[in-house]
Formats: C-alpha cells, sequence, structure tokens
C-alpha cells in the first residue's frame, strides 16, 4: 500500500517558518532541551490535528444512508471544534493586539520607563495561549 503526499503549500510553509521562529524567539536564552521540547510538542500538536481532520478511506460514496448519516455527523462534529479553535484563536490574538496597542499608547504619550512595559509585554506576547499550555504539560 503506498503512501500518499500532497505537493508543499507556500503559505503552510511560510507558516510553519514563523512557527518556529516564534518558537525560537520564546525560548531565547534557555537550554536546547527546552527548545527541543517545544518544537517536539508543536509537532505532535499539528499530527494529532492533522488525523483528527484526516478523511476516513473507504466511507465516500456509499449509498448506505447509515454511512451516510455517520459521516454527516462526523463532519459537522469536526467543524463545530474547528470554529470554535478559531474564535478562541481570534480572541487571543484581539487580546494581545489590544494589550500591544495600549503598550505603544504609553509610549506615544511620551512617558518612559526604560523599555520595562515593552519587555514585559514581549513575554506576554511570546507566551503560548491557555490551551497551548495545557497542551504542553
Amino acid at each position: 500500500m503506498g503512501t500518499q503526499t500532497t505537493a508543499i503549500d507556500p503559505a503552510e510553509l511560510d507558516l510553519t517558518a514563523a512557527q518556529l521562529d516564534e518558537i525560537f524567539a520564546a525560548n531565547r536564552g534557555h537550554a536546547w532541551s527546552v527548545c527541543k521540547q517545544a518544537i517536539l510538542v508543536w509537532h505532535m500538536e499539528a499530527i494529532a490535528g492533522a488525523r483528527a481532520e484526516a478523511w476516513v478511506p473507504g466511507l465516500a460514496r456509499s449509498n448506505d444512508p447509515v454511512v451516510e448519516e455517520t459521516l454527516s455527523r462526523f463532519y459537522r462534529h469536526h467543524m463545530r471544534v474547528a470554529i470554535g479553535r478559531l474564535k478562541a484563536e481570534n480572541e487571543e490574538l484581539r487580546r494581545k493586539f489590544l494589550d500591544a496597542v495600549a503598550c505603544v499608547r504609553f509610549y506615544e504619550s511620551g512617558a518612559s520607563d526604560a523599555g520595562e512595559r515593552a519587555h514585559m509585554m514581549l513575554e506576554q506576547l511570546e507566551q503560548p495561549a491557555p490551551g497551548e499550555a495545557a497542551a504542553a504539560h
């Protein structure tokens, strides 16, 4: 039984590179083992996500109404999960964006704190979302 592969999507490659850049930036100054662990967790989450979204072979174009209903429920479930995940990620991104804007406005007002607020903001922005942190442990 042969393995099927698809062409590499340049947008996916860029996204993956950006995610790896974030992992390295978040673990700057830490031991290699810490960075390696973060990459392993990220990779295993990606594999688990791909497996969860994979097509069930052999059930396509079935004339059996039970199979059709099962597939319909299966995809509705996965769509709800994906939409819920995207909504949560979107809310987290909005929160981080608003926090970053507040930091910019602080410095725009002429205030100065020797970069303490900016440093603290970068640390917060580089932290994984609560759902990601739970999955890493």
